[in-house]
C-alpha cells in the first residue's frame, strides 16, 4: 500500500481516509504533520458535515521545513492551528476565520516511560542525538549542522575527560526506537539543541523525549523556555556564550547526584503540567471556543489575523 500511495500521489490513502471519516462521523478532525492529506479530502470532510471542526498541530520550527508554506496552503480549511512556537511571526499563515496557538511539547508517560534519574551508575556523562529525517534518516555527507555541532565540538575539544554518547555526529549514525531508549539511559545528562533560528518557546520534541525520560536537560535560555520551566527543573545555559555552556557542562558531568535531582524535578513538571490529557483538553477548548476547562500552567498565546 505504501508503494502504491507513492505512485499515485497518496490517492489511495486519501480515499481510505474519507471512507473512515464517513464511517465514524466525527465532530472534530485532528491532524498532525499530515502532509499526505490532500486539501480536496479536507474540503470533502466539510462538505459532508458543515459544522465539523478541523485542527492541525505541528512541532517544527515555523521558519524551517516549509512549515509556514504548508500552513498557508491549507489555512482556508483549518479552524485552528497549534504549534510549539509563540513568536508573532506564526500569524503569517492565518486567514480571517481561524487562529494559531502555542502549545508545549507533549509529555506522555506511556511513551516517555523511563526514569533515568533512578539509575545508579552510567557509562557516559552526556547524551545527544542529531537526526536526519524521522525514523530512518542517516548522516548525509553533503549536509552540515554547524549551529548544533558547535556545542558538541566544544565539549569534545575542551573537555576530554567528559564521556560523551553522541549520535548523528562525527560519523556515528542517528539512533532510533528501542536503541534510542537504551542509549539515552547510559547518561544522566542530555542536551536540548534545536535548529536555528530561535523562536519564542520553540523546541523540537526532543525536550519531551529527553526530559520526559528523566534526563537532566540542558536548555538554551534564548528559547525563553524559562517561562515553562525553572532553574531547578532544567539547566539553562547561554547559547551565545560557549564559556558559560562549557562551565555548566563540566560542573554537572562531575556532579551526577545534583544533575539527577534536577532531572527528577523537570520530569515531574513535564508529566504533571504538559501531559497528553492536558494538551488535548487545551486543543478542544480552543477548537470549540470554550472557556478554559483546566488551569493551564503555561502562558497562553492565541493569535488571530
Amino acid at each position: 500500500m505504501n508503494k502504491l500511495n507513492k505512485l499515485n500521489n497518496n490517492r489511495s490513502l486519501n480515499k481510505e481516509l474519507l471512507a473512515t471519516y464517513k464511517n465514524f462521523d466525527p465532530d472534530i478532525v485532528v491532524m498532525g504533520h499530515a502532509d499526505k492529506v490532500h486539501n480536496k479530502t479536507i474540503q470533502e470532510f466539510r462538505s459532508i458535515k458543515k459544522d465539523i471542526k478541523i485542527i492541525e498541530w505541528n512541532v517544527d520550527n515555523y521558519l524551517l521545513d516549509n512549515t509556514e508554506k504548508k500552513f498557508q496552503h491549507r489555512s482556508h480549511l483549518i479552524d485552528a492551528f497549534f504549534i510549539t512556537n509563540a513568536d508573532k511571526i506564526i500569524t503569517s499563515c492565518l486567514g480571517k476565520n481561524n487562529s494559531i496557538s502555542f502549545f508545549p511539547n507533549i509529555f506522555d508517560s506511556s511513551i516517555e516511560c523511563l526514569k533515568i534519574f533512578e539509575i545508579n551508575s552510567y557509562k557516559y556523562d552526556i547524551f545527544y542525538a542529531l537526526s536526519y529525517g524521522v525514523g530512518s534518516g542517516k548522516i548525509k555527507s553533503n549536509k552540515s549542522d554547524y549551529d548544533r555541532e558547535l556545542f558538541l565540538d566544544h565539549i569534545k575539544n575542551n573537555f576530554p575527560s567528559i564521556k560523551t554518547n553522541f549520535f548523528g555526529y562525527s560519523g556515528i549514525q542517528p539512533v532510533w526506537g528501542v536503541d534510542f531508549e537504551r542509549e539515552i539511559s547510559k547518561s544522566p545528562i542530555s542536551l536540548n539543541l534545536s535548529r536555528m533560528p530561535h523562536l519564542k518557546y520553540y523546541s523540537s520534541d526532543r525536550i519531551s523525549q529527553y526530559l520526559g525520560n528523566g534526563s537532566c536537560l540542558f536548555v538554551d535560555k534564548n528559547s525563553k523556555l524559562d517561562d515553562l520551566f525553572n532553574e531547578n527543573e532544567v539547566v539553562f545555559f547561554d547559547g551565545t556564550d560557549l564559556d558559560d555552556f562549557g562551565k555548566k557542562i563540566d560542573y554537572y558531568s562531575k556532579n551526577h547526584i545534583e544533575a539527577k535531582k534536577i532531572a527528577k524535578r523537570g520530569w515531574k513538571r513535564g508529566h504533571k503540567d504538559y501531559n497528553e490529557r492536558i494538551i488535548t483538553s487545551y486543543f478542544l477548548d480552543i477548537a470549540f471556543n470554550k472557556k478554559p476547562t483546566l488551569d493551564y500552567s503555561w502562558p497562553i498565546h492565541q493569535f488571530f489575523k
